[in-house]
């Protein structure tokens, strides 16, 4: 966790306390509701991913929940209603709130530009983008910076993304080699893809694919998602079976596939 923390800060800085303009779908609710207003300052399940619970009380039957561009959780709910019914209906609507706000931090997040001086993340680290002119097109990584050489400056995020899926290539399947001689298994193809919402995944043929925005991830995430396609050689499922073989080569893998399941398309949008 440690080797990734800047990438984690990176996230707080851009997306927990960016400024963005509130929903208007947040302001019609407001002025819907002539009933009584409380302000929830905190709750301890989801004080971590948002900044604000407003409940608003109204003349109605049921309880609706709206997350706003700044990250507040609006709550519709009858007069009357107790903070405990609220605290329940808002834990059994975590996965929800949780998917809303990531929908938000993507709609809300500036992709770069592919222009000097740009942060980019490989293997964990933040690396420096810095353009220079020249007769061919090349790259190379020097003291935490990218230098990239290009005939003309429009090919930047072509001839980065192009270096990243080599880039992916190559450690991964050097990867691949160490813990497959771990397991004692095998397989068949090792395939780079493009793929924003899927990170790897295995077929009954023994091949194997992963994508290559992976290798922005330090290389203990990335050992983990090797580790984990690997063990799908023996288990084609997600059995007791399948996460007891993973947690005995990535003993802190519950950790690391709950922080990727938040983050990674936040990675992959990065781009």
């Amino acid at each position: 966790m440690q080797a990734f923390r800047g990438f984690e800060s990176y996230l707080l800085r851009h997306f927990l306390y960016g400024e963005v303009a509130e929903l208007a779908e947040g302001a019609r609710l407001l002025s819907e509701c002539r009933g009584k207003t409380s302000t929830a300052g905190s709750n301890p399940a989801l004080s971590a991913i948002i900044m604000q619970i407003k409940i608003i009380y109204c003349k109605r039957k049921t309880i609706s929940l709206q997350i706003t561009s700044q990250l507040t959780l609006l709550v519709k709910a009858p007069i009357g209603t107790s903070q405990k019914t609220i605290n329940s209906i808002i834990e059994s609507k975590r996965l929800f709130i949780e998917r809303k706000i990531n929908e938000i931090k993507i709609a809300n997040y500036h992709k770069n530009s592919y222009k000097s001086g740009e942060k980019f993340y490989y293997l964990g680290k933040e690396l420096t983008l810095q353009i220079i002119n020249a007769n061919k097109n090349c790259m190379s990584l020097e003291n935490q910076t990218i230098f990239l050489y290009l005939k003309n400056a429009l090919l930047a995020k072509r001839v980065l993304l192009e270096w990243y899926k080599k880039q992916a290539f190559i450690f991964i399947n050097e990867r691949l080699q160490y813990y497959k001689e771990l397991l004692n298994c095998n397989f068949n193809t090792i395939t780079i893809t493009s793929a924003k919402k899927r990170l790897g995944s295995c077929d009954s043929k023994g091949n194997l694919r992963f994508s290559f925005y992976n290798v922005l991830l330090s290389k203990d995430y990335i050992d983990y998602l090797v580790v984990h396609e690997l063990c799908h050689l023996f288990y084609l499922n997600h059995s007791k079976a399948f996460w007891q073989m993973v947690e005995n080569i990535i003993p802190d893998f519950k950790q690391k596939r709950l922080w990727l399941r938040k983050n990674f398309h936040i990675i992959a949008y990065s781009l």
